[in-house]
């Protein structure tokens, strides 16, 4: 039978861990935000989609910011694997995805994307009904059915597929194809307790909305060891 660590102890090594490191991880967190706002916003500042062949444009250019932003997730991920086994994280840490193999983690990346994007498809197409079809009762039962359908599915195939930047880190030779099938056998019977971790974290993210979001500089480093810690704990017991 496999023991695995409680979402408290899980939390509790993470702790112990970012002491004496928030100043790097915060401002990694920052770098990574800052960045894919800078060009999430010029992207909107410049294409203002009004035709169908415009949406495609802001999409395309969206879709790739996402795997652009893959890659320094790639980087964080580094980062906290590292503090997780008690080494020191740096800043330029941060752009170690630019560096190392980058086709792998595009096609992550990309699995990523696509999965994010497809989901929300269905959603977005609906969106554009005239406000009149969407108002009435089957067009808002259609439309809150199609968001809560697309919102399960999506939720469960990135559980599924969580550990795959882990697994490229761990495994240099691993492909990508690789490191999404050995994140899909590892996650079998674990994705509720990661989901599970998650939700313990709702509450300080309802927290951070009162600071305008700057108590995020503080949470996501807590929420990214703790995942790491989680990453560590499953390679244990497999």
């Amino acid at each position: 039978m496999k023991n695995y660590l409680s979402s408290t102890s899980l939390k509790s090594q993470a702790k112990g861990q970012l002491l004496g490191k928030y100043g790097t991880l915060a401002g990694t967190y920052a770098i990574h935000a800052l960045c894919v706002s800078a060009l999430s916003g010029i992207t909107s500042l410049f294409l203002n989609p009004g035709s169908v062949i415009e949406y495609i444009i802001y999409f395309a250019v969206s879709f790739l910011i996402s795997i652009f932003s893959g890659l320094f997730s790639y980087g964080e991920t580094y980062i906290y694997l590292k503090t997780s086994c008690g080494q020191q994280p740096v800043l330029s840490d941060l752009f170690y995805g630019f560096k190392q193999t980058p086709d792998r983690i595009i096609r992550v990346a990309v699995v990523f994307s696509l999965i994010s994007y497809l989901l929300n498809l269905p959603v977005f197409l609906l969106s554009l009904l005239p406000q009149e079809t969407l108002l009435n009762g089957y067009g808002m039962l259609l439309f809150s059915l199609l968001t809560v359908v697309c919102a399960v599915i999506g939720m469960f195939l990135m559980l599924t597929y969580s550990q795959s930047y882990y697994l490229l880190l761990d495994f240099p030779d691993c492909s990508a194809r690789e490191a999404l099938r050995k994140s899909r056998d590892m996650m079998k019977g674990s994705k509720g307790r990661l989901f599970y971790i998650d939700l313990t974290f709702v509450p300080l993210m309802l927290l951070c909305v009162l600071t305008c979001g700057i108590g995020l500089l503080w949470l996501m480093p807590y929420m990214q060891a703790t995942k790491a810690n989680f990453y560590l704990d499953l390679v244990k017991q497999n």
